[in-house]
């Protein structure tokens, strides 16, 4: 006790600084609705486990503001997750400012107040800023890595702040979802490559305005690049390659679309796929390669958001597809951070591999316990999976009499129950510089999955890894709880 309270008076004064350890680049990766079950129904289908689920794992709470996460209910009451889950813009502020906000809000408080978060830090410090996404780059994931709003709903503010840092830029602010933008005016993003391409469902999320003005601009001093859809030009990939291993485009802005506004699914077996279209890998792989041109480092998140849209859907072919180019694109910045023709090492990076909450109840039962995933999946059980009758979710299973109903005796493979999010834990891995500081925070500790943090944790590790330092309010906590945290800290 005397040792701690020597602590407390010493770091009263001062922050705890780490020097030396600084991550010049930090690289978080979002798997949105991508629980546990997902991941190994995934490696269960390719037969391969990816290299960054092999590195340090840990477990992450993912509710807004107001919940809780009860770890006896989770494993006693099948119905306990699905109750007050989070949605994807509190969970995403949670994740990027270290705060709880309400569903919907982009890092704003119900009263009103604006949340700083790591994209803001980065700025400050000359880093470039980057997002990378399957879905409408002003979607809420996106959204909230580089915006402020009231709400996820008002997509052409939050675009517009993302791509020129000011909400209002291409329309007033009583135009429709172009309002709550109530916070001060960033600095914009240097990289935004996904989805919502106005002549591809761009939706309330990117309009022609928009997309004429990056037009206009494009190659202009200090304005972005731009590159978008072409229908019937199936090089979109390469068209991003190139532009971005041009040494002049050090701002890239890119915009794509499918059928439902989000780039086309990509299935299983790698059919779906629309190369009018890139993928997510070859947009990361584009994103690192711009960004690099600053000389101060950068954060990048990367989203594999339709793995959400597919679990909301049930659909199990569709949610593979999306998980294996999401793993692709982690490979793709893992080779970035080993490749020695640039700066960047596990000395200087950190690579953070997560989800922002669990979507679809996937479980290899329906309705019941234990929570597994399947221990087998084939194309042949992929075209089995439809509507279980009268439940509104989705299941595979051997539907001997062809009655849509789980009859006794019938070989089940797996089941989704719920269409919406669980307040399930989620996995997180983590490399390279500032990995192990995630073992500083515990909130609770589960029966099955033992110890965990919570998402706004998240938030502290990166501003950690980034600055070397803690402000003391931050320590404060751990010094309470044991001095081995203190010298963890001290010897890394």
């Amino acid at each position: 006790m005397r040792f701690l309270l020597s602590l407390i008076l010493l770091f009263a004064q001062f922050n705890l600084t780490i020097s030396g350890f600084e991550a010049k680049y930090i690289v978080l990766m979002i798997g949105d609705g991508y629980g546990y079950n997902h991941q190994q129904s995934v490696n269960a289908f390719t037969g391969v486990i990816p290299e960054y689920q092999a590195w340090q794992q840990y477990w992450v709470s993912t509710y807004s503001c107001g919940g809780s996460y009860d770890p006896s209910s989770a494993w006693s009451d099948f119905n306990y997750v699905k109750q007050n889950p989070t949605d994807s813009a509190a969970a995403a502020t949670a994740i990027f400012s270290g705060h709880k906000t309400y569903d919907e809000g982009i890092n704003i408080s119900s009263e009103g107040t604006c949340f700083s978060t790591i994209v803001d830090e980065a700025r400050l410090q000359g880093k470039g800023t980057g997002a990378v996404t399957s879905v409408y780059i002003s979607h809420a994931t996106p959204g909230a890595w580089l915006a402020h709003n009231e709400s996820r709903n008002n997509g052409f503010a939050i675009a517009a702040e993302a791509l020129w840092g000011n909400p209002t830029t291409t329309m007033t602010t009583t135009t429709a979802y172009y309002g709550g933008g109530i916070c001060p005016t960033h600095t914009p993003a240097d990289v935004l490559i996904g989805a919502g391409h106005p002549n591809w469902n761009g939706d309330k999320y990117v309009n022609g305005s928009m997309r004429e003005k990056l037009f206009a601009e494009s190659g202009n001093p200090g304005a972005f690049h731009f590159i978008e859809r072409q229908s019937g030009s199936p090089n979109a990939g390469t068209r991003l390659e190139n532009l971005a291993n041009n040494p002049s485009v050090t701002r890239l802005a890119g915009l794509f679309g499918g059928s439902n506004g989000n780039l086309d699914y990509r299935l299983a077996d790698g059919s779906g796929y629309n190369p009018e279209n890139p993928t997510l890998t070859e947009m990361t792989e584009a994103a690192l390669k711009v960004l690099s041109h600053h000389s101060q480092g950068f954060v990048l998140m990367v989203e594999g958001g339709a793995i959400d849209w597919a679990s909301h859907a049930n659909n199990m072919d569709m949610m593979i597809g999306e998980a294996i180019d999401f793993n692709n694109a982690v490979q793709t910045v893992i080779d970035w951070v080993d490749d020695p023709s640039n700066d960047s090492t596990w000395q200087n990076t950190l690579v953070i591999v997560t989800s922002d909450h669990e979507t679809g109840y996937l479980n290899a039962f329906y309705h019941a316990f234990p929570i597994q995933a399947p221990p087998q999946i084939t194309a042949e059980m992929l075209l089995l999976e439809k509507s279980i009758s009268g439940t509104g979710v989705r299941a595979s299973w051997d539907d001997q009499n062809m009655n849509d109903l789980i009859d006794t005796g019938e070989d089940m493979y797996w089941s989704w129950n719920t269409t919406g999010h669980t307040n399930s834990l989620v996995p997180l891995f983590a490399k390279g510089v500032g990995a192990n500081y995630f073992n500083i925070y515990t909130k609770g500790v589960d029966p099955v999955r033992g110890n965990y943090l919570d998402n706004t944790d998240i938030y502290q590790v990166m501003y950690l890894a980034m600055n070397g330092r803690l402000p003391f309010y931050q320590l404060l906590p751990f010094l309470q709880k044991s001095t081995s945290k203190i010298s963890f800290l001290t010897l890394y």
